[in-house]
């Protein structure tokens, strides 16, 4: 019996004392004897902790009319929270529209070797975890190297979504690795992340003396013996301050990409002179000429050609050679049926065509004539920088011819077109005649006198104007592509037409 009263009144007796100290201090201590004064639940412990009550954002939204104070740990969030009377804080939150967000990068690092791809591309995660739905803005703080862009996809972006992030370099971007700070910001909470791009580097090629019918290609695998010509490769050429190229003829560019692999990436810095060769002016035109002449001006030279997708950066001048100009003649002839072996006589009128700018050469006289010919050649062109369009040939002095007592004069007035400048085409000349005749009486001791018979008639002569050249193209993309627009250009450092 002494055990069971004992079982029953030790109890009582701890929670009597218990019920006694607590109403004399006004405060309760477990663990503690001397609970903080300042407590009305002083609780110690080194190895257990306070658990409030858990629950999920549903259940917590569940309980109705909280008290401003209550407390629990919503395990949705993973975060304390206080209902402060208008809404539920996490404890690291101010005010309740306070935005706190976290982020997750589909990636850390990566690499663009510019030749498989320009790119790259990462989604970013973003999931607001506190505070009302609002703007989330994102940048880069970081200062990026020259050539090396980024966009974001959208920006700003609305509470929790995803947002696409893109890196996108050029040719002439700087290699190397670079560690990037990616920012988001909403509120008072700004998240950064750290990113690493690998850049890598493209071959380089340098043009530094002055040259003729440049090939990249040819020039690349010369520099570059072991790259294999199967390889899909990523250059750069460099043409020099002061280096002039030019070509031989109007049949060759240049400048010409020349061919490399598939996928290949080409940028060509130009920092000097790349001058299309000037049209040939014409020369003018004979029945008997081998071989024949048409009399058209010769188009002018490319200054550059691609065969393949190529980055053009110019910094000082890329012209295409001027175009010839056409000639202008007419030949008045006659041939023999045999037996004079049907040879062909006759009068041939004419002026020659001015070269292109360019060293086009001027429209020489016509070759084969038998007979009388007056003819006047165009005169060349000039080159380098200063080049210009040489002058069509003129024709306009008298031309007698005397018959017997029938005297003849011809009256030309010729011009053959102007050779282009740099850029240009060619003009397109003029061909006018006019006769006169007189005949020439003697008589005794009055001696000769003149008796004109026509003065000055225009023969309509049916000339019809050979075609003048057209300028060389500054850039011939023969369908590539290139991030120089498609016009026809006359600038200081571009002349002649850039197109396909």
């Amino acid at each position: 019996m002494t055990f069971l009263r004992n079982k029953f009144i030790f109890p009582v007796i701890f929670t009597f004392a218990f019920f006694v100290n607590s109403i004399a201090q006004n405060n309760v201590g477990i663990n503690t004897q001397t609970p903080d004064s300042t407590a009305i639940l002083h609780l110690e412990s080194t190895t257990q902790g306070f658990l409030p009550p858990r629950m999920t954002t549903v259940q917590r939204d569940s309980i109705f009319n909280p008290a401003q104070g209550l407390v629990i740990f919503n395990v949705s969030d993973s975060a304390l929270e206080i209902f402060d009377g208008v809404c539920w804080k996490a404890s690291y939150q101010v005010h309740c529209d306070d935005c706190f967000i976290k982020v997750v990068s589909s990636s850390n690092a990566d690499t663009i070797d510019r030749v498989l791809t320009d790119s790259v591309q990462i989604t970013l995660q973003i999931t607001q975890i506190a505070g009302s739905p609002q703007n989330i803005a994102l940048s880069i703080p970081t200062i990026l190297p020259a050539g090396l862009s980024y966009n974001f996809v959208t920006n700003p972006t609305f509470s929790s979504s995803t947002v696409t992030l893109t890196f996108k370099v050029t040719p002439f971007t700087q290699d190397g690795t670079f560690p990037i700070v990616i920012q988001a910001l909403c509120g008072p909470n700004v998240i950064n992340i750290i990113y690493s791009l690998t850049i890598l580097p493209c071959y380089k090629l340098f043009v530094t003396n002055s040259t003729s019918n440049y090939n990249v290609a040819d020039d690349f695998y010369n520099t570059y013996p072991s790259v294999p010509q199967t390889q899909a490769v990523c250059v750069v050429c460099d043409i020099g301050s002061g280096v002039t190229v030019i070509s031989d003829t109007t049949i060759e560019p240049a400048v010409t990409t020349g061919v490399f692999p598939a996928g290949s990436v080409l940028a060509i810095v130009n920092n000097g002179n790349v001058l299309g060769k000037g049209g040939n002016g014409g020369t003018g035109t004979s029945t008997t000429s081998t071989p024949p002449q048409t009399g058209a001006g010769g188009n002018g030279g490319n200054a550059m050609e691609l065969q393949l997708n190529t980055t053009v950066v110019n910094n000082f001048n890329i012209w295409g050679g001027g175009g010839g100009g056409n000639a202008m003649a007419y030949e008045i002839s006659y041939t023999f049926p045999p037996p004079a072996n049907n040879i062909t006589l006759g009068i041939f009128i004419g002026a020659g065509g001015g070269g292109g700018a360019g060293n086009g050469t001027g429209g020489g006289p016509p070759s084969g004539v038998i007979g009388l010919y007056f003819y006047t050649p165009g005169s060349n062109g000039t080159g380098g920088i200063l080049g210009l369009g040489g002058d069509g040939g003129i024709l306009n002095y008298p031309i007698p011819i005397t018959i017997g007592s029938l005297q003849i004069t011809l009256n030309p007035n010729v011009h053959g077109g102007d050779g282009g400048d740099y850029g240009y085409p060619g003009t397109q000349g003029y061909f006018n005649l006019t006769i006169s005749a007189t005949i020439l009486l003697n008589f005794p001791i009055i001696g000769t006198i003149p008796i004109p018979v026509i003065s000055n008639v225009n023969i309509p002569i049916p000339v019809t104007p050979p075609a003048a050249g057209n300028a060389g193209y500054a850039i011939k993309r023969n369908n590539f592509t290139t991030n120089v627009p498609d016009n026809i250009y006359q600038t200081s450092f571009l002349k002649g037409q850039v197109g396909p």
